[in-house]
C-alpha cells in the first residue's frame, strides 16, 4: 500500500505535550488546516516523529494482514509513548469512529454497518449494542475494535495473575457496581480492567481515590466478572447468576482491623511544595496524621467542613468544637480535599463515585496512645454541601470506657443508690439527658457492673458504639426492619436476664420495654428528657399506662457533662458580680472559684477533661400513689423531690472542690438544676 500524499501546511510552533498554554491551532484557518492533516503529518509537526519513521510505519501498516492504526504501530516501534499519542489524538479530535474500525478490521461489511446504524437509530442504542444484538460481531471483536478506537489494550484476563495486594485500593462496592478490577501496578501507574472503558468519570474517581495514574485495559465481560470474583470473593458471592450485584450485601463477621501503618501503605503519594516545604501528597498519610492527632488530643469527633477553595477542620474536645494548630497539615488538607474524602470512603467501604447523597460508614484501626495500643472504631458520615462534601468522623476509643459504676465518677450517694437498683432482677432503669451527655457510656458501665458468667445480656443499639464480648450486641437498622421493637420481641425468646435498649423513641418500643421489665427481666434504656421527673410525662405521651410505669420503673438517672478546669493552668478568680447575682444570689462562702488561664495542655481553652453531673430519682410509695391516680404533674414533682438526689447538689460539690466554675455550669446544667442551685445557696 502506497502512503497517501502528504498535504504541506505550515503550522505555528509546536506545543509541549505536557506543558501549559493554548493549542497551536489558535485561529479558524489553522484549525481547518489541522483537520486536513493526517495523523502522521501531525506527529511530524509536533516533533514526535520524523518523516522517515512515519513512512516506515505506513509500510508496516500496508503489509499487515489485519488493520492496525498508524499510532499503534509507532507506539510499538517505540517512536512515541501511548500517552503522547493519546494527547495528540484528543487535542486534534482525531479519534476514529467505531463503525469505521469494525469495517477496517473486517469484522463488519459496509452493508452490515449501514444496517446496524439504521437499527441503532430505531432501537435508540449504541452502535456496539446494535451490532451485538444483530449478531454481526462477537463481544471480543467489538471490544478489540473499541480498544483501537480508545488506544487501549485488550487482554485475556484468564491468563493474567492478579496482584492481590492491590485489593484495598478499590472499594469492593465501587468495583462491583462499575465492573472495574485492579490488575497490576507499575510505578505510580495502576492498571485496571474495565467493562466500559469509555466511562471517564470512573477513571477520574479512581485517580482521585488512589492517588495513581490510571492505565485502562479491557477484556470480555465474563473474564472481568471472573477476575472480580478472585479479587473480591465475598461481595461477588452476594450477586446472583454470575452477574455483579446491583447492591452488594454487607460482609458478615468481624470487621477488618487495620493499623495506621497499613492505612499509609495502601498507596504511595507524590510530593509537592507547600510554603517552601516538600510535603507528602499521599492521602493515606494525611488520614493517618489527622486521626493520630485527634486520638492524641482526646477528640470525640473530627469535623471536615467544605468551604470555598478548601476545608475547615475542627475537633470536638470535651464536648466543644475547637480549632487546633495544624501547621502544614491544614494546607495539605486544603490541597487534597477531594482525595481526602475519597480515601475516607475507601476505608469506610462507601461508594467513592457517589457525591450527591449522604453516606454513612465505619472502619477500625489499631492506634497507640499513652503507650497503649487498642482497636479504635471510626464512624464516618459524609454529606454533600454547597462547596462540596463535608464529613464528621466519630472516634470511639474503648480505652476510656468505665468498667463499673464506680468508674463513672458519680458522687458517692448516687453511685450507692444506682448499685442498689442494679441488683434488681426485674424492672427498668432509665438514663436521660441530651445528645452527647454520656448516656451510652453510663449504660456500658452499668452493664459491666451487672455482668457475671451466670447471666445473659442482650443489647439493641443504634449504632453499636463499644463492642464487648460479655454482651450479645445487635445493631438496629430501620432499612432492614431491624428496629428496637423488633429486637425486643425476639429477645424475649432468647432467655435473657438483662436487656439493654439503646433508646426508647416510640410507643411500641416503650410498651415492649416496660412489658419486658414486668416479666422478669432487668431492662436498661435511655430517654430524651430534661431531668429525672420529666421522664414521667414523656412516657405517658408515648402511651405507656401509668400502672405499668409504677409497677416497673426502678429509677431514672439524669446526667450532664461539664468541663473540668485545667489542672495545669488553673488559678483563683472571682466571677463577675452581676453573674453571681443572677445565678446564685448570695453564693455560699465555701464555693471555690477557679478558672484556667489557658496552656498547651488544654489547647488554651482553660478546660481539660469532663465531669459527670447527675440526678437520681427512685419512685417511692407516695410517688406511685400519685402517678396511679393521675395527680397533676407539679404535685408528682414536689413529691419526687423528697426522694431525688438532685443535680444541684452535685454541681455545688464540684464548685466546693474547685473542679469547675460558674460559667461552665451555666452552659451545661438544665434550667431546673440552676434554679435549685440558687434556692439551695440562699
Amino acid at each position: 500500500m502506497n502512503p497517501a500524499p502528504r498535504l504541506e501546511v505550515e503550522l505555528p510552533d509546536r506545543i509541549p505535550l505536557n506543558g501549559p498554554g493554548p493549542s497551536p491551532v489558535c485561529n479558524g484557518t489553522s484549525r481547518r488546516q489541522a483537520a486536513a492533516l493526517r495523523l502522521g503529518d501531525l506527529l511530524v509537526v509536533e516533533g514526535l516523529a520524523t518523516e522517515a519513521q512515519v513512512q516506515k510505519a505506513l509500510r508496516v501498516q500496508g503489509q499487515a494482514n489485519t488493520y492496525m492504526p498508524l499510532g499503534h504501530i509507532l507506539v510499538a516501534q517505540d517512536v512515541l509513548t501511548r500517552r503522547q499519542l493519546v494527547s495528540v489524538l484528543e487535542r486534534y479530535r482525531r479519534r476514529s469512529k467505531l463503525g469505521e474500525l469494525l469495517v477496517k478490521t473486517h469484522a463488519l461489511t459496509p452493508e452490515q454497518l449501514s444496517t446496524a446504524l439504521a437499527e441503532q437509530r430505531r432501537w435508540k442504542q449504541t452502535l456496539g449494542e446494535a451490532v451485538i444484538r444483530l449478531k454481526f460481531v462477537t463481544e471480543e471483536q467489538l471490544r478489540r475494535a473499541l480498544c483501537l478506537q480508545l488506544n487501549i489494550n485488550f487482554f485475556d484476563l484468564a491468563t493474567i495473575a492478579l496482584d492481590m495486594s492491590l485489593k484495598p485500593l478499590i472499594n469492593p462496592r465501587f468495583a462491583m457496581k462499575r465492573l472495574v478490577v485492579p490488575v497490576a501496578r507499575v510505578g505510580q501507574t495502576l492498571v485496571v480492567a474495565m467493562d466500559d472503558p469509555t466511562r471517564t468519570a470512573v477513571i477520574d474517581d479512581l485517580k482521585s481515590s488512589t492517588g495513581f495514574e490510571i492505565e485502562v485495559i479491557t477484556s470480555t465481560k465474563a473474564n472481568i466478572l471472573r477476575a472480580l470474583g478472585q479479587m473480591y470473593p465475598g461481595p461477588m458471592a452476594a450477586g446472583s447468576n454470575g452477574h455483579a450485584p446491583h447492591e452488594p450485601q454487607p460482609l458478615m463477621g468481624e470487621p477488618h482491623v487495620i493499623s495506621f501503618e497499613e492505612i499509609e501503605s495502601l498507596s504511595e503519594g507524590h510530593t509537592l511544595d507547600v510554603g517552601g516545604q516538600r510535603v507528602s501528597e499521599s492521602t493515606s498519610s494525611i488520614v493517618r496524621e489527622l486521626l493520630t492527632l485527634a486520638v492524641e488530643r482526646g477528640a470525640s469527633d473530627i469535623h471536615l467542613e467544605a468551604v470555598d477553595r478548601g476545608i475547615q477542620t475542627r475537633f470536638r474536645i470535651d464536648g466543644v468544637l475547637q480549632g487546633l494548630d495544624l501547621d502544614r497539615l491544614n494546607e495539605t488538607l486544603n490541597l487534597n480535599r477531594g482525595r481526602l474524602m475519597s480515601r475516607l470512603k475507601i476505608l469506610s467501604k462507601l461508594d467513592i463515585a457517589e457525591r450527591r447523597r449522604p453516606q454513612d460508614g465505619s472502619f477500625r484501626a489499631r492506634v497507640e496512645r499513652g503507650g497503649q495500643t487498642a482497636t479504635v472504631d471510626f464512624r464516618i458520615s459524609i454529606i454533600p454541601s454547597f462547596y462540596g462534601e463535608s464529613a464528621v468522623i466519630r472516634i470511639l476509643d474503648p480505652r476510656g470506657l468505665p468498667q463499673s459504676v464506680e468508674a463513672l465518677g458519680l458522687r458517692a450517694p448516687v453511685a450507692a443508690r444506682l448499685r442498689q437498683l442494679l441488683r434488681s432482677t426485674t424492672g427498668i432503669i432509665l438514663v436521660t439527658g441530651p445528645t452527647g451527655s454520656g448516656k451510652s457510656t453510663t449504660l456500658f458501665g452499668a452493664l459491666k457492673s451487672v455482668y457475671q458468667p451466670g447471666i445473659k445480656i442482650l443489647t439493641a443499639e443504634n449504632p453499636i458504639e463499644y463492642v464487648c464480648d460479655a454482651f450479645r450486641q445487635h445493631e438496629v437498622d430501620d432499612r432492614l426492619g431491624n428496629t428496637f421493637a423488633k429486637y425486643l420481641r425476639s429477645f424475649l425468646r432468647h432467655d435473657p436476664d438483662v436487656i439493654m435498649v439503646g433508646e426508647i423513641r416510640d410507643s411500641e418500643t416503650a410498651e415492649l420495654a416496660f412489658r419486658a421489665a414486668q416479666t422478669g427481666h432487668l431492662v436498661l434504656s435511655t430517654l430524651h428528657a430534661n431531668d429525672t421527673i420529666s421522664a414521667l410525662p414523656r412516657l405517658l405521651d408515648l402511651g405507656v399506662d401509668a400502672n405499668l410505669i409504677t409497677s416497673s420503673l426502678l429509677g431514672v438517672l439524669s446526667q450532664r457533662l461539664a468541663r473540668e478546669v485545667c489542672s495545669e493552668c488553673r488559678e483563683r478568680y472571682t466571677p463577675p458580680a452581676d453573674l453571681l447575682e443572677d445565678i446564685l444570689g448570695t453564693p455560699p462562702a465555701d464555693f471555690r472559684w477557679y478558672r484556667g488561664r489557658g496552656c498547651s495542655s488544654c489547647n488554651y481553652t482553660g478546660y481539660r477533661g469532663r465531669l459527670i453531673l447527675t440526678e437520681l430519682w427512685a419512685p417511692n410509695d407516695a410517688d406511685v400513689v400519685l402517678i396511679n391516680r393521675g395527680a397533676p404533674f407539679e404535685e408528682v414533682r414536689q413529691s419526687a423531690q423528697k426522694t431525688t438526689l438532685p443535680m444541684a447538689d452535685d454541681a455545688a460539690e464540684k464548685l466546693r472542690q474547685g473542679r469547675t466554675n460558674l460559667e461552665e455550669l451555666i452552659r451545661a446544667l438544665p434550667h431546673s438544676a440552676l434554679r435549685q442551685l440558687r434556692l439551695d445557696a440562699n
